[in-house]
């Protein structure tokens, strides 16, 4: 049986939740319910018998903070907010902590659920000359990374790219130039910073286990993450443009922007999903295809 430890057994760990979190409060990082929810994920993570887990949200989060930084003011300049004035990003919310963590807490909550439950959610984790509960943490392990990895591809493309010298197209037919910014628009200096992304966490992977197919097989599944909230991003989620400038308009905390018809912006695409929606769903994707990698691999 897999049960959570008390994350102040964990003195380093702990101390660094909470200078990480002191950073995000003193530097409006986070709004307040964003804060709360990043401390109680902080603390499922140090919970879990494994350290990788909540080194890898560290690492995505140090990843993310820095690239956002990366040419902060000339990026400000490339989009408008929906709320007025530039596109530079404000504090996140609970909803976009969890859209990139939520899938790793899930599979860290399943792990410690499941004995109570009855229910093998890992099912195949047993039985591969390891004993259960250690077969099941590094099934666990593995999932949380694929979908940090994905997660730091997502954000480390999204913040490097856009900076990029050529006109993003879309990556999806009929692969046009679009306006910095759109939804499902990629550019190759994108495509590399989010291979970049992924392989720092696989890098951390192997840093813990020295497992080399493992970390390759993160760093591939966080680029295949960040191609794939390009892909839902183009398909599911609307992209609105303002009509004066033609600069795409992005809604405050990831939440979809309103577009009259007859007013002064223009919505092209299906409103489907809103940027927290994708990013939940590509994470979740890769991390529930991280499970499944593990189990091809073991």
């Amino acid at each position: 049986m897999i049960t959570p430890s008390n994350p102040r057994a964990h003195p380093l760990a702990f101390g660094t939740t909470l200078l990480l979190v002191s950073y995000s409060t003193w530097h409006s990082k986070l709004t307040p319910t964003g804060i709360a929810t990043a401390f109680v994920t902080a603390l499922l993570h140090i919970s879990f018998p494994s350290p990788l887990p909540f080194a890898s949200l560290v690492t995505f989060f140090l990843a993310g903070t820095i690239a956002t930084r990366v040419g902060k003011a000339v990026k400000s300049g490339f989009t408008v907010s929906s709320t007025g004035g530039s596109g530079a990003e404000g504090p996140r919310n609970a909803v976009q902590v969890l859209a990139n963590s939520g899938p790793a807490s899930l599979f860290i909550v399943a792990a410690f659920a499941a004995p109570y439950l009855g229910v093998d959610v890992f099912a195949g984790a047993q039985g591969k000359g390891k004993g259960g509960d250690e077969a099941v943490v590094q099934r666990v392990v593995f999932g949380a990374a694929c979908a940090y990895a994905a997660a730091a591809a997502d954000t480390l493309s999204s913040e490097l790219g856009i900076l990029a010298k050529g006109s993003p197209f879309l990556i999806v037919p009929p692969f046009r130039k679009v306006p910095r910014g759109t939804n499902g628009g990629v550019t190759v200096v994108g495509l590399g910073a989010g291979l970049l992304g992924g392989a720092v966490i696989g890098g951390l992977h192997f840093y813990y286990h020295g497992d080399v197919v493992g970390a390759v097989a993160i760093a591939v599944l966080g680029l295949g993450g960040s191609v794939l909230d390009s892909v839902l991003g183009a398909v599911l989620q609307a992209t609105v443009e303002d009509k004066r400038t033609g600069k795409v308009v992005e809604g405050a905390n990831g939440r979809r922007v309103l577009a009259m018809q007859s007013g002064s912006r223009v919505m092209r695409g299906r409103d489907w999903l809103n940027n927290n929606g994708v990013n939940f769903a590509m994470t979740l994707t890769m991390g529930v295809s991280g499970l499944v990698v593990d189990g091809l691999l073991r």
